[in-house]
C-alpha cells in the first residue's frame, strides 16, 4: 500500500494496524489447527497463547497514543488518497471497538473460547448439555460485559455494538425488517413447496463407494471448478466446516467426510470454496490493513451461498456435476440428473442448519438470532435454552429437534464467542440472491457456463463489483453499487418460490 508521506501519524497508524493484521492471521492459523489437528489436551496451552497474541494485539491498536496519532492523521486526511482515508476510517472503528472493551475481558474470552471450543465438540458427539452448559455459563457473563462496554462507548444498544464489530454499520434496527419479512413469508412458503414435492416421484437413493479418499478428490475437483489451485488451497476434516481468513495466498477450508451423507460434503465444500474465492480476490496492495479485508460477515457468508445455493443448487450445474459424481462414486442409475434435482431440491427435511435447504436456512438463523438476544438480554438462561430452542422450533419448522446435537448444540459460534454474528447467515443469503440475480440479468453466461462446470464468468462478475473493494465502502455502498437496491429479503423470495414452487418438477 502506498503511504502518503506528508501525512507522518497516518503513515505510523498503517504500520501498527498492519502488525496487528499480522497478528490477526497468526491468531487465525492457530484456530484452524486447533479445529483440525491439535490434540484434545492443548487446549489450555492453545487458549494461552490466543490469550496473549490477543492482548499484544489490543496494545498495539489501543496504545496510549493512539487517539491522539488519529485525530492527527484526521486533521491532515487531505494529503490522503481515497484508499487511505478508507483505511483511516476503518482505523478508527476497529480501535473505538478495542479501546471500548477492557483487556482483561478480551484475555478471558479467548481463554474461555479455547477451552470450551473443546467441550462443545465432545458435549454434541455425546448430546451432553451440560458438559457446554457449564463452560457456557462463564463465558455469557464475559460476552454480556464486553458488549455493555462496548454499547456504552460507541453510543450503541449492547447487541447493536456486538453486531457492528462483526457487520460493520448494520444494527437490530436495520436487521429486524428482513427477519420479519422471511419470517413473514417463508414457512408458509415451506408448506407450500413440501406439500407440491408429495406428488413427486421418490428419489433414486445416491449409493456407491463413499469412501473418504474418493469424497476428498471430489471435493478438490469441486474447489478447482469454483476457481482454485493446490498452490493456494487446502482442504482438511474437521466437524464443522469453516474457511479460515486473514491468510493471503495460504487459504484453508475444512469440510466433513460422511460415508452416509455425501450432499454433505458436496455442499460444504463449494461453500467454504466460495469464502475463500472471496478472500483470494481481496486486493493484495492492502493485505493486512482494515480496509483491505472483507467487508463483514454478511458480505462473505454471500460469497459462500453465491457458490453453495445460487449456483451450486442451480439446474444448470447439476447438469454437470451429476456426471462427476458416478465418475467419482461409481456409475449407475442414481445420478441421473433428474433424480440428483429430486435429492437437491427436497425441503423440509433435517434439523441441522449447514444441512438445511435453501428455504429452511434463514429460518434457522432467525431462531437463533432470537434466542441470542434473550440470552443477552437476560430473559433466557443457558439451563432453559434447550427447551426455548425446542419451543421455537415448533413454531418455525413443525417440529422439534430429537436431541441436543440437532438442537442447541449443532454450531460453534457460541462456543467460540460469536455474538452478533449470527444474523449474518440470513443477511448474507438475501445478499446472494440479490448479487446472483444482478449477475445473471447482466450476463446470461453466468448461468450457462455453470452447465459447463465454469465458474469464470461469475468471478469476473463479482470480483470488480465485490472482492477487490475489500472494505473501502460501506457495506450499504457496496451492495447498492453492484445491485442497485439497498439490501432486502425480495430477491431471495422470489429465487425460492422461482426454484421451489415454478420450476418443473423432476421428471
Amino acid at each position: 500500500m502506498t503511504l502518503a508521506n506528508d501525512n507522518r501519524a497516518y503513515a505510523q497508524l498503517a504500520e501498527r494496524f498492519a502488525t496487528a493484521g499480522k497478528l490477526a492471521g497468526a491468531r487465525a492459523i492457530l484456530n484452524w489447527d486447533a479445529q483440525t489437528y491439535m490434540p484434545k489436551g492443548g487446549a489450555w496451552g492453545r487458549g494461552e497463547v490466543q490469550g496473549a497474541l490477543q492482548a499484544v494485539t489490543t496494545d498495539i491498536i489501543a496504545a496510549p497514543d493512539a487517539a491522539e496519532l488519529l485525530a492527527a492523521a484526521e486533521e491532515a486526511d487531505d494529503a490522503l488518497t481515497a484508499a487511505e482515508k478508507a483505511n483511516l476510517a476503518e482505523m478508527r472503528r476497529i480501535w473505538r471497538h478495542r479501546a471500548a472493551a477492557p483487556k482483561e475481558l478480551l484475555i478471558a474470552k479467548a481463554r474461555c473460547c479455547a477451552r470450551l471450543e473443546i467441550d462443545w465438540l465432545e458435549a454434541k458427539t455425546n448430546n451432553d448439555f451440560p458438559l457446554f452448559a457449564k463452560g457456557f455459563g462463564e463465558l455469557l457473563p464475559i460476552i454480556r460485559e464486553t458488549a455493555q462496554a462496548k454499547a456504552a462507548a460507541l453510543g450503541l444498544s449492547a447487541l447493536d455494538a456486538l453486531i457492528d464489530a462483526a457487520d460493520p454499520g448494520l444494527t437490530v434496527a436495520a436487521i429486524e425488517p428482513i427477519f420479519a419479512d422471511m419470517e413473514a413469508a417463508l414457512p408458509a412458503l415451506l408448506a407450500e413447496a413440501v406439500e407440491r414435492q408429495k406428488t413427486w416421484p421418490a428419489p433414486i437413493p445416491l449409493t456407491g463407494d463413499f469412501s473418504i479418499p474418493r469424497q476428498r478428490a471430489l471435493s478438490e475437483k469441486l474447489a478447482a471448478a469454483v476457481g482454485h489451485s493446490p498452490e493456494h488451497l487446502r482442504i482438511d476434516p474437521t466437524a464443522h466446516p469453516f474457511a479460515q481468513a486473514g491468510t493471503p495466498g495460504d487459504n484453508r477450508i475444512t469440510t466433513r467426510f460422511d460415508e452416509d451423507n455425501i450432499r454433505f460434503a458436496v455442499m460444504a465444500t463449494l461453500h467454504e470454496s466460495g469464502h475463500a474465492l472471496y478472500e483470494s480476490g481481496l486486493p493484495r496492495a492492502m493485505a493486512f490493513q482494515p480496509a483491505g479485508v472483507a467487508r463483514g460477515a454478511s458480505a462473505h457468508e454471500s460469497q459462500s451461498l453465491s457458490i453453495e445455493m445460487q449456483a451450486g443448487r442451480s439446474r444448470e450445474f447439476l447438469s454437470w456435476l451429476a456426471p462427476r459424481l458416478g465418475e467419482a462414486f461409481g456409475e449407475g442409475p442414481c445420478w441421473g440428473e433428474a433424480n440428483l434435482i429430486n435429492h437437491w431440491r427436497r425441503v423440509g427435511e433435517g434439523y441441522i442448519r449447514v444441512e438445511a435447504d435453501e428455504i429452511s436456512y434463514p429460518l434457522h438463523v432467525i431462531l437463533r438470532f432470537r434466542l441470542e438476544q434473550a440470552l443477552l438480554s437476560g430473559d433466557l438462561t443457558v439451563a432453559d435454552l434447550p427447551g426455548a430452542w425446542s419451543d421455537l422450533s415448533q413454531r418455525l419448522f413443525g417440529r422439534r429437534p430429537p436431541d441436543h446435537a440437532r438442537g442447541c448444540l449443532q454450531d460453534i459460534h457460541w462456543a467460540a464467542g460469536l455474538f452478533g454474528y449470527f444474523p449474518n447467515y440470513a443477511l448474507g443469503a438475501a445478499l446472494a440472491a440479490q448479487l446472483f440475480a444482478a449477475a445473471v440479468g447482466e450476463d446470461g453466461e453466468v448461468l450457462r457456463a455453470l452447465a459447463l462446470g465454469d465458474f469464470g464468468p461469475w468471478r469476473a462478475w463479482i470480483g470488480p463489483r465485490f472482492h477487490g473493494r475489500a472494505s473501502e465502502v460501506s457495506f450499504s455502498q457496496l451492495v447498492h453499487d453492484a445491485t442497485g437496491a439497498p439490501l432486502s429479503a425480495a430477491a431471495l423470495k422470489r429465487h425460492l418460490r422461482a426454484r421451489y414452487i415454478d420450476e418443473p418438477a423432476p421428471a
